[in-house]
C-alpha cells in the first residue's frame, strides 16, 4: 500500500480568520465616531456662541448703565444753586462729596475756553492747569449734548480714566457761554463690573473703548489695560461688526470670541474662550464614543463565536503560561500549533520579564522613586505583626516639609518637584537598607525603622532634621524647606506596651506627633524672631 505524502501546512492565521470581523466592527464604529465628534463640536460651539453673546450684550448694557449713572449724577449737580450763584467754593465742596459717593476719580468744571474752574482732585484755591480746548469740550459745545470719552491717561491723576461730560451754562445771564461739567471714571470701576459677573471657567471678557484700547479685562487686568487690541479686532469694531470670530488674545492664544457694542457709549464688549479649552471639553465627550464602540464590539463578538471555536485549542494552551505570569513565575517558550499563538507565547515570556518591572512601578512613587502609599501600608502592617511576635522595636516617622506650598506657588511646580526629589534623595542617603522610606502624597513622607529603639530613633530623627534643613540649589535659587517629624514607636516585649498597636493607629499617632512638632517649630521660630525686649 503506497504511502501518502503528507504536506505540512502553515498554521492558520488568526488575522486572516478574524479580518472580516475586525472590518465589521471598526467601520461602523469609525463612522459613528466621526458623526458624533462633528455633532458634539457643532453643539458645543453653538452653545458657547449663544451664551457668550447674551452675556456680552448684558455686559454692554451694564457699561452704558455705568455711564448713565455718572451722567445722571452730573445733571443733578448742574442744577445746584451754588453753581447758579457762582459760589464756586461751595460748589467745589458739593462736587467733591458727589465724587466720593459715586466712586468718581474727580469732577471738573470748565468754562467755554477750556479753563478749569474747579477740579476736585486739586485742593480748592490751588493752581489749575492751563486752558485746553479738547475734543470732548468742542463736542459738548457743538452738539449741546453729553460726551463720553475713550480711555486716556489723566494729566493730573496720571491714571487710566474715562470721562463723562455734560454741557453747563456756568455764568448767570450768559446762556451763550457753554462750558462742561466733567466726571472722570477710573478703570477700576469697569474691572469691578466684570468681577461681578459669574463667567464660566476659562472665559475671557474684555471691555474696549471706541479706539480699541483695553479698558478692563477679566484676566491679567493690570497687564493689558491701556493696550490696543489686535488690528483685526479694531478693524471689525470700526466696521460695526457684531458676532463671532476666531482670533487670538494679546498674548497669542487662539480663541473663539463674540463681540457686541454698547448702544450709547459705542464701547465694545468681547468674550472669548481658548480654542484648546473648547477642544478639551469635546475630548472629554469621547467617553460616549468609547461606550458606543464597546456596544458595537459586543455585538460583533457574538458573530465571532463560531470562529473562536476553531482557535480555542491554541488559545486554551496559552492559559497555563498566562496563569504562571499572573503568579509572577517564569514562563518558558513553547509551540502552540498556531503562528499567532506562538507569537503570544513569546510575548508572555517577555511580559513575565516586564512584570517585575511593572510591579516595581506599581509600588513606588514615580517622581521620587520612594515606596508609594500602597507599599508603605503593606510593609508597615507586616512589620507590626512581625515585631509583635518577635519583640523587636519598631519606629514610624511621619515627615512634612515646611514651606513647600509657598515654594511651589512662588517658584513653580517644576521647582517643587525638584525639591521633593532632593528631599527623597537625602532620606535614602541617611537611612539603612533595612529601613523603608515612602512618599505618601504631596510633601508628606514616612519612614519605617525596623529594630530601632528610642535612642537610635532619636539619632535618626536628629540627622534627618539637620540634613533636610540644608538648602536646595534649584534653578539658581537656594530654597530651604526643613521637615517637621513626628515619631510613633511600637515598644518591644518586656516593656509596657502602649495601645493601640495596629498599623493604622501607629500612623495616626505619628501624624499627630508630626503636627505637634510642626507647632513647636513654629513657636520656636516665632520666639527667635521677637525683639529682645519682648522675650
Amino acid at each position: 500500500m503506497p504511502f501518502k505524502t503528507i504536506t505540512t501546512m502553515r498554521a492558520p492565521s488568526i488575522r486572516s480568520r478574524l479580518l472580516y470581523l475586525v472590518v465589521a466592527c471598526i467601520v461602523p464604529a469609525a463612522l459613528m465616531a466621526i458623526l458624533l465628534i462633528g455633532y458634539d463640536y457643532t453643539q458645543a460651539r453653538a452653545a458657547f456662541i449663544t451664551g457668550a453673546m447674551a452675556t456680552a450684550r448684558a455686559n454692554a448694557m451694564d457699561v452704558d448703565k455705568e455711564f448713565a449713572t455718572v451722567e445722571a449724577a452730573l445733571r443733578a449737580l448742574a442744577t445746584s444753586p451754588d453753581l447758579a450763584r457762582s459760589d464756586r467754593q461751595a460748589f467745589y465742596a458739593q462736587a467733591r462729596g458727589l465724587a466720593a459717593s459715586q466712586h468718581m476719580l474727580n469732577i471738573v468744571l470748565e468754562d467755554a475756553s477750556g479753563q478749569q474752574l474747579i477740579n476736585t482732585f486739586i485742593p480748592y484755591g490751588a493752581a489749575l492747569p492751563p486752558p485746553s480746548m479738547g475734543n470732548v469740550l468742542q463736542f459738548v459745545q457743538k452738539n449741546d449734548a453729553t460726551a463720553i470719552s475713550d480711555l486716556f491717561i489723566g494729566a493730573v491723576s496720571n491714571r487710566n480714566i474715562a470721562s463723562v461730560s455734560i454741557p453747563v451754562r456756568y455764568l448767570p445771564g450768559r446762556p451763550d457761554l457753554i462750558g462742561a461739567l466733567n466726571a472722570t471714571v477710573p478703570v477700576e470701576r469697569f474691572n469691578a463690573l466684570l468681577a461681578q459677573q459669574s463667567y464660566p471657567e476659562h472665559w475671557i471678557a474684555s471691555i474696549l473703548d471706541r479706539g480699541g484700547k483695553v479698558v478692563a479685562r477679566s484676566q491679567d487686568t493690570q497687564r493689558y489695560v491701556g493696550h490696543k487690541a489686535l488690528p483685526e479686532v479694531i478693524d471689525r469694531m470700526r466696521a460695526g461688526f457684531e458676532g463671532v470670530i476666531e482670533t487670538t488674545t494679546l498674548d497669542g492664544k487662539p480663541i473663539l470670541a463674540v463681540m457686541t457694542h454698547a448702544g450709547d457709549s459705542q464701547w465694545t464688549v468681547g468674550i472669548g474662550i481658548p480654542i484648546e479649552v473648547l477642544n478639551a471639553e469635546l475630548n472629554r465627550k469621547l467617553l460616549v464614543l468609547v461606550l458606543a464602540t464597546a456596544t458595537l464590539l459586543a455585538a460583533s463578538l457574538v458573530l465571532a463565536w463560531s470562529i473562536s471555536n476553531r482557535i480555542t485549542r491554541a488559545i486554551g494552551a496559552l492559559v497555563a503560561p498566562a496563569m504562571a505570569l499572573g503568579r509572577g513565575e517564569a514562563v518558558a517558550a513553547a509551540s502552540y500549533g498556531l503562528r499567532e499563538a506562538d507569537e503570544v507565547g513569546v510575548a508572555l515570556v517577555d511580559a513575565a520579564r516586564m512584570h517585575a518591572q511593572a510591579r516595581h512601578q506599581a509600588t513606588h512613587d514615580p517622581l521620587t522613586g520612594l515606596a508609594n502609599r500602597a507599599m508603605f501600608c503593606e510593609f508597615l502592617e507586616r512589620q507590626v505583626e512581625l515585631c509583635a511576635r518577635s519583640g523587636e522595636p519598631l519606629s514610624l516617622l511621619y515627615l512634612d516639609l515646611d514651606s513647600f506650598k509657598q515654594i511651589n506657588d512662588t517658584y513653580g511646580h517644576a521647582a517643587g518637584d525638584q525639591l521633593l526629589t532632593g528631599a527623597a534623595l537625602r532620606l535614602r542617603e541617611e537611612l539603612r537598607k533595612s529601613d523603608l522610606a515612602a512618599r505618601l502624597g504631596g510633601d508628606e513622607f514616612a519612614v519605617i525603622l525596623v529594630g530601632c529603639d528610642a535612642a537610635a530613633t532619636a539619632t535618626v530623627v536628629a540627622k534627618l532634621e539637620t540634613r533636610l534643613a540644608q538648602a536646595h540649589h534649584i534653578e539658581g535659587y537656594e530654597l530651604v524647606a526643613g521637615a517637621s517629624i513626628g515619631v510613633a514607636m511600637l515598644a518591644p516585649q518586656g516593656r509596657a506596651q502602649q495601645q493601640p498597636v495596629s498599623a493604622t493607629d501607629l500612623v495616626a499617632d505619628a501624624d499627630d506627633a508630626m503636627y505637634r512638632r510642626k507647632a513647636e517649630r513654629k513657636l520656636a521660630a516665632k520666639a527667635q524672631s521677637l525683639p529682645a525686649a519682648s522675650m
